[in-house]
C-alpha cells in the first residue's frame, strides 16, 4: 500500500507543476502558430498541441520517467485545462480567433495561380493541379477560385460558364431494398 501512496506523491510542488506546465504549453502555441496551415493538417495548432504534450507526458508516467504519477496528472490536467479555456476563448472573443485559427488565403484567382500566396503557404503548383483533378477539372482555365482554407484543405469554385466535369453516380450506401 505504500508503493501506490509513494507513486502518487509529488516531486515538486503543485504550484510549481502547473505554472510549468502552464508557461511550456503556452510557449509551445505561440512557437506552433508560426507553422503553415498545410502542414498542421485538420487539427487546430491547438488541438495538435495538446495531443502531442499530452502523449508525451502519458509516455513518460508510462515508462517511469522522473517525475511523480502525481505531478504528471497534474500536468496533463493542467494541458487539457488551458485547452479547454483557449478554445472557449476562441469561441467567445473574435479578436483572441483571429489571433488563434489560421486565415484563408486565395492561391488561384480567375484561373489564374497565384504564386506569392502559394510560396507563403508552402503550396505546390502539383497539389493544387491534384485538387483540380480530384474534382473533375481538367484546367485552371475552369476555376473562379481555389482557397486554402483555415483547416489545410484546399477548396475550389468552378466558373459558371465551366463545363461540368465527368458524370459521377451517386451510390447510396445500402439498397432499398435491404431494409
Amino acid at each position: 500500500m505504500t508503493e501506490v501512496v509513494e507513486m502518487f506523491r509529488f516531486e515538486h510542488p503543485l504550484w510549481l507543476t502547473a505554472v510549468r506546465a502552464s508557461i511550456a504549453f503556452l510557449g509551445l502555441i505561440i512557437l506552433v502558430r508560426v507553422v503553415p496551415q498545410r502542414n498542421a493538417g485538420n487539427i487546430s495548432p491547438n488541438d495538435m498541441l495538446v495531443l502531442v504534450v499530452i502523449g508525451a507526458i502519458g509516455g513518460d508516467a508510462i515508462m517511469g520517467g522522473s517525475a511523480s504519477l502525481g505531478d504528471l496528472l497534474v500536468m496533463v490536467s493542467v494541458v487539457l485545462l488551458w485547452g479547454y479555456v483557449i478554445d472557449l476563448l476562441e469561441l467567445r472573443f473574435p479578436a483572441v480567433r483571429r489571433v488563434m485559427k489560421h486565415k484563408t488565403s486565395r492561391l488561384v484567382a480567375d484561373g489564374r495561380l497565384l504564386r506569392r500566396n502559394m510560396r507563403r503557404e508552402m503550396v505546390t503548383e502539383d497539389e493544387i493541379m491534384a485538387v483540380l483533378r480530384s474534382q473533375g477539372i481538367g484546367s485552371l482555365a475552369e476555376v473562379e477560385s481555389a482557397i486554402l482554407e483555415a483547416d489545410g484543405e484546399i477548396s475550389l469554385l468552378r466558373k459558371e460558364d465551366a463545363p461540368d466535369g465527368p458524370a459521377r453516380e451517386t451510390v447510396l450506401p445500402f439498397d432499398e431494398a435491404d431494409r
